[in-house]
């Protein structure tokens, strides 16, 4: 167990400095206060990591820092905070993804030409089905509508919307007014007249964070006839993302000696109380790395490179077939992709380890 290591090479430093507008029931981060750290706090923060030096004197390469991992841009400060990532990362390491701000795309008119004028050509929009629906896993009135507009200032800008939708026992009856609402858009032919493409995928949630909570609403084995061959074809993926049921999927898993080896970004997530956790999974105490205020980058940084929290040891030590032991339902008919599967019962191993171990779940 000593021997576990991870790289400290090619990490990235995400703070969260404004925080979210939402609280989605899917969000597998869980719920977090809003920060509000501004672009020299961000600076500070970063200048903290970049002065780290291990015990034989070296520091982290090709290091990105970046100023959101939840909602991208929701600071009023986001074109500093782009300017300032560029500027603290390693060359090359300053990134632009596939999302924007939906909340910001639908209230501030210039956002989208500035999101145009960068590497950003695609933006991910996810929705829960119709409005009802959407508003109330986002936990946001006006969340749907947002979405639409959102939608509509990408195409403006020459930015291809890509739609999500997240099925769930919820929504599975109001499937055929989904597709309803993307041929009144008309977003394949708009898009496709403005040389950009529309993007439509279905899925489910991974089970860890607050969507655990949901597993009331995941679709089982029967409801996939309900899905319209329509949607299913026109989805990037088909249904492949939904996966299979438990039943399935559990034989395998049972006879599995390596570890979940989740994928791990290698990114570490800062939160408004200055709490780093690992971005692999949920973030709860399993995965907690400490501090910053009170432990300092030192601990942090190493906690990390030697795997010093018992999520990281899990992750890389523990057996699925243990897991898949104590957790697994040989009758269970809900819909996972495997990795999917394998997170629920990390997250219901760090549920108990909580209770049963609540005084030692801490940085060593």
């Amino acid at each position: 167990m000593d021997n576990i290591k991870n790289s400290l090479d090619n990490l990235v430093i995400q703070l969260d400095t404004a925080g979210c507008p939402n609280r989605c029931r899917h969000c597998w981060l869980g719920n977090h206060k809003n920060g509000r750290f501004g672009v020299d706090n961000f600076r500070e923060i970063a200048e903290q990591f970049k002065n780290w030096r291990d015990e034989n004197g070296n520091g982290l390469k090709n290091t990105a820092f970046r100023s959101w991992w939840r909602e991208p841009d929701f600071s009023d400060d986001y074109r500093k905070l782009w300017d300032m990532e560029k500027k603290l990362s390693s060359p090359g390491r300053a990134e632009r993804f596939e999302l924007l701000s939906v909340w910001r795309l639908a209230r501030d008119p210039d956002y989208a030409k500035w999101a145009a004028s960068l590497p950003t050509k695609v933006c991910q929009l996810t929705f829960f089905g119709l409005e009802e629906n959407t508003d109330w896993f986002i936990r946001r009135k006006g969340a749907f509508n947002d979405l639409i507009t959102a939608t509509e200032r990408c195409i403006d800008v020459g930015i291809s919307p890509r739609w999500q939708l997240f099925l769930t026992k919820k929504c599975i009856k109001e499937l055929d007014g989904f597709l309803y609402l993307m041929e009144y858009l008309d977003l394949k032919n708009r898009c496709e007249k403005r040389g950009e493409k529309f993007v439509f995928f279905i899925g489910g949630m991974s089970p860890d964070g607050n969507a655990y909570e949901l597993e009331d609403y995941r679709i089982e084995e029967d409801d996939v006839e309900l899905i319209p061959k329509k949607m299913s074809d026109m989805s990037r993926d088909n249904i492949s993302l939904l996966g299979k049921a438990e039943y399935k999927l559990l034989p395998e898993l049972l006879k599995s000696d390596k570890p979940p080896h989740l994928y791990d970004p290698g990114a570490l997530d800062i939160d408004a109380d200055c709490n780093v956790y690992t971005a692999i999974t949920e973030h709860t105490a399993p995965w907690k790395l400490g501090n910053l205020r009170i432990d300092g980058v030192d601990k942090i940084l190493r906690a990390y490179r030697d795997c010093k929290t018992p999520g990281l040891i899990a992750n890389k030590t523990m057996p699925v077939s243990s897991l898949a032991e104590r957790y697994g339902d040989k009758n269970g008919r809900k819909l996972y992709v495997k990795d999917d599967l394998i997170t629920k019962y990390l997250h219901q191993w760090g549920n108990d380890l909580c209770i049963s171990d609540n005084d030692n779940l801490i940085t060593r």
